[in-house]
């Protein structure tokens, strides 16, 4: 009876480290998990948000190229018109 008793005794005793050792391991896989999302998601927020701002400093460059087209028809056009008047 004494050996059934160490031989349980023995068994609770490792099955408490392993049972500890799965939870340790349980706790690091999940918080490599949510670094790992986390770090991830922030990354490519700031990827959008940098080809973001390259889109729209395109559109504002060409947006200024055709505005200085646009003013300088008008200004060829309205000297064509006060060049007539004179």
């Amino acid at each position: 009876m004494k050996n059934y008793i160490l031989l349980a005794l023995a068994f609770f005793i490792t099955s408490c480290a392993t049972v500890g050792a799965v939870v340790d391991g349980g706790i690091d896989l999940g918080s490599s998990v949510i670094d790992s999302t986390v770090s991830t998601a922030g990354n490519v927020t700031a990827a959008a948000l940098h080809d973001v701002s390259d889109v729209v400093g395109t559109v504002a460059d060409a947006t200024q190229d055709v505005v200085d087209v646009v003013v300088e028809n008008v200004d060829k056009q309205t000297d064509e018109i006060q060049k007539e008047e004179e």
